[in-house]
């Protein structure tokens, strides 16, 4: 009797382990910090990588735009700053020819 009584307390013992075992090894796949999510996260990473450096390249175009305005340097870009009056304010010289288009129209 008491040699069952062990083998039971031994194949109890294993079940126990090999469960807990299990519970490891599904939280290292499947956990927060798991392999799986891990890729997620990487992935979300490149993601984010790549809007940053597409935003960076819009904030140096504006920074571009704004150092060719900026008077403080006393270096005005003169071209820039006809081009930009022309589309904004619509501003042409007398003797142009002005064809009006409508990009959201088409033509």
């Amino acid at each position: 009797m008491e040699a069952a009584v062990t083998a039971l307390k031994r194949f109890s013992l294993t079940i126990g382990l090999l469960v807990f075992i299990a519970y490891l090894a599904y939280h290292a796949l499947h956990g927060e910090q798991g392999v799986i999510n891990h890729a997620r996260i990487k992935a979300d990473i490149a993601s984010a990588e790549a809007v940053l450096a597409e935003t960076r390249a819009q904030r140096m175009a504006m920074e571009d735009r704004v150092a060719r305005l900026d008077d403080r340097t006393g270096a005005v870009d003169v071209d820039y700053l006809e081009e930009r009056a022309r589309a904004v304010l619509r501003f042409a010289h007398p003797n142009e020819i002005v064809v009006m288009t409508d990009p959201q129209r088409g033509f």
